[in-house]
């Protein structure tokens, strides 16, 4: 293929994801009525034939729904048996290099590097672009839809904890050939010339051939030196006293231009996104039916290819590592899709509280680790194990009537948009790990999903609009740029340290605060917001685009409201809220709280409501013309540690506690977990339990004394 044919193709590739035909092809899935509770399940669970019915009966008694086979496995167990399964793993090689590459030490790969730092080890075992791994890829999940379409499995897995390096470690994949040249494409797509090109990245590129991304030592080293074309490693020590001033002087801009670097992650972004995008057809071809997707994400991040959105526009179904609110940013990103979480836990009440909170969110049913720990096989009656004991309850409320009714249920959310911007992760990423000197390439995802700020400074907003009632959802740069803030009728988009910030975007953001029919909006902004373009440019202030925003200081939460043209500035470091939360707040941190409560000039209160302090999430739904369901829970900060169970923290708020909820207008309310009803009231004391949902009808008639609720509202019994 010459070059004039590639990038013709990689220009449609990369044009969009969900076109007509894709969109019509989603019409074509077969729908999920159930929720299904998964039994990953191990070879040797299964070696032996005769005893396979006793595991399958031990696997019901638990409270499983459905099993599991590999790619080209055999069914013949569960369709004997009546029982449904998905299919996992089919691409065997070079979506995840923990397996089958030279690199599945990853740490001691990295230490090894970091002794010479080699850029020749920056060609990735499998290239994601070479068409030979594309087309032997394809094969695999040919031959496995075809082999599993006619018993209409749930799901095709393509790969678990798939990433274009290992997890989201941080590594300049992929400097091959092909991968160069692909990348070399889409710049002139983008750029259009070669003097473009060097002006945006401030490089002095001859030829296009020339034209290579920064390494992240090479992006580094102009951090230290503002030179445009720097060669060898940075000034270790000087890279660590680097910080960045958002109002920094125009002669540094050089210094703070991350382009050549933040094109290449965006590119290999788009490449994995791309493969399974590619793959994914390739099944839908054989079986319309079935969706495809992937297990095991990470954290949004600007390595291993987690660009959440692209992700979520390539996929039919997902099963995420909760780490850094990927959770609720898929669930913004795949509505009505089927998204799903694997169980580690091994106790009643942990599983308990995490699978009613992802149900509450939305999740359609849960993969259980493994069947080893579960059914122990090697005794004659193949009794539960512990693990497989203290699951049962958990998994069984799962399918209950009660459980089925948010099931059936639709979510509602507040018009608060969340802005999700990759570019911004990129650059935080970036300036946040210049501490690290010339050990980056250890700043694993075991430790960025503890420590990253950016990420921390996401999830403070977060957990504060839910402790204050609201449901937000986050919105994409390109959703962002296509209009969905006004489309989505939003009145308050928070932007947390979003340091990039696209022309279309600012000329969306603008045209979003212009076209507001009243006062009653506000936009929330932690420093330093739009100091970037799209590309990873420094900008400085764009008073032509953001003018808005231009002169906001101080270290966190900025609000611009109806009526104003600058926002206020408050020192509260939203990244500390989270943990603030849990425990004791100073008399200052309380009064430099953002001050989104006041309702004078900003968005309509939320429809209920509980103090702040009680730390109690609320979900709403509409089931049907007549009736709303409500569930309080104490709202956790879930995050799944590298080691895959649940990072812990939560103590405080592991105890029951009373509260009571305000209702905006008064209902006919039921407890549905009792049956009682409670009255026509506008305040329902909740006594809540820190393991479990307490769950609510909020009706506009009273039934009739004899009518069980849940069945009246389409539970069943």
């Amino acid at each position: 293929m010459n070059h004039r044919s590639y990038a013709a193709l990689l220009g449609v590739l990369l044009s969009g994801f969900l076109t007509d035909t894709a969109l019509a092809e989603e019409a074509t899935l077969r729908p999920w009525p159930e929720y299904q509770v998964i039994l990953w399940v191990s070879g040797k669970s299964v070696e032996k034939p005769e005893r396979v019915p006793l595991f399958l009966q031990r696997a019901r008694e638990m409270g499983v729904t459905a099993g599991m086979v590999t790619g080209e496995g055999d069914p013949a167990h569960y369709l004997k048996a009546g029982m449904p399964y998905y299919v996992e793993n089919i691409v065997r090689t070079g979506l995840c290099l923990k397996f089958r590459s030279p690199v599945t030490d990853w740490s001691g790969f990295i230490n090894g590097w970091m002794e010479k730092r080699d850029e020749a080890a920056f060609v990735r075992p499998y290239c994601l672009e070479d068409p030979a791994w594309l087309e032997q890829s394809k094969k695999e999940v040919v031959r496995s839809a075809t082999k599993h379409r006619e018993h209409q499995p749930l799901l095709y897995d393509l790969r678990d904890e798939l990433s274009v390096t290992t997890s989201a470690n941080p590594f300049d994949y992929d400097f091959s050939p092909k991968s160069l040249l692909g990348f070399r494409a889409w710049l002139k797509t983008e750029y259009g010339t070669l003097e473009k090109l060097n002006q945006q990245w401030d490089t002095d590129f001859a030829t296009w051939e020339e034209v290579r991304p920064f390494t992240t030592d090479q992006i580094k080293a102009r951090m230290v030196t503002g030179e445009r074309m720097p060669k060898g490693p940075p000034d270790w020590s000087a890279l660590k006293r680097v910080e960045f001033d958002p109002f920094l002087d125009r002669s540094a801009l050089v210094r703070w231009n991350f382009s050549p670097w933040c094109d290449f992650r965006s590119y290999m972004d788009s490449v994995l996104a791309r493969s399974l995008q590619a793959l994914r057809l390739s099944a839908r071809e054989v079986d319309a039916a079935t969706p495809v997707g992937i297990e095991g994400t990470q954290m949004p991040h600007a390595f291993g290819g987690y660009d959440l959105w692209k992700l979520s526009q390539s996929l039919d179904w997902v099963e995420p590592y909760d780490v850094a609110n990927a959770r609720e940013i898929f669930g913004s990103f795949m509505p009505g899709k089927p998204i799903l979480a694997t169980v580690f836990e091994k106790e009643t009440n942990h599983a308990m509280r995490r699978l009613w909170h992802l149900l509450l969110e939305g999740d359609k049913g849960c993969i259980i680790w493994w069947s080893e720990d579960c059914v122990d096989m090697a005794k004659p009656d193949a009794p539960l194990t512990e693990k497989g004991k203290a699951l049962a309850p958990a998994l069984k409320e799962m399918t209950s009537p009660l459980a089925k009714l948010f099931l059936r249920a639709e979510k509602e959310y507040d018009p608060i948009a969340i802005h999700y911007s990759q570019a911004s992760i990129q650059v935080a990423w970036l300036i946040e790990s210049t501490v690290d000197g010339r050990t980056w390439p250890r700043r694993f995802s075991s430790h960025e999903g503890k420590h990253n700020r950016h990420a921390r400074v996401r999830n403070g907003w977060m957990k504060l609009l839910q402790d204050m009632g609201y449901s937000p959802r986050f919105v994409s740069t390109e959703q962002v740029e296509k209009g969905e803030l006004e489309g989505g009728g939003y009145r308050m988009f928070v932007m947390p340290q979003s340091y990039a910030i696209t022309d279309q975007e600012a000329l969306a953001i603008h045209r979003w605060r212009t076209h507001q029919p009243d006062d009653h909006w506000r936009m929330v902004a932690s420093n330093p917001t739009g100091s970037f373009d799209g590309h990873g440019r420094y900008t400085g202030p764009r008073q032509h685009l953001l003018p808005y925003l231009s002169r906001t200081t101080g270290q966190s939460a900025h609000h611009l409201k109806g009526g104003e043209e600058l926002g206020s500035g408050s020192p509260y470091d939203m990244a500390r809220y989270p943990a603030n939360r849990l425990g004791e707040m100073t008399a200052e941190e309380r009064e430099y709280m953002p001050d989104l409560a006041n309702t004078s000039v900003g968005i309509e209160p939320p429809p209920i409501r509980i103090a702040l302090d009680d730390c109690v999430r609320i979900h709403r739904y509409k089931l049907g013309n007549n009736a709303r369901l409500i569930a309080f829970e104490r709202n956790i900060d879930y995050h799944m540690s590298e080691d895959l169970a649940q990072a812990g923290g939560n103590e405080a708020l592991e105890k029951p506690i009373q509260t009571q909820a305000l209702l905006k207008e008064p209902a006919h309310v039921y407890d549905l977990r009792t049956g009682k009803y409670l009255g026509n009231i506008k305040s329902i004391t909740v006594d809540l339990d820190p393991w479990k949902p307490s769950l609510y009808a909020l009706l506009k008639e009273k039934l009739p004394e004899e009518a069980k609720v849940i069945e009246v509202l389409g539970g069943g019994k």
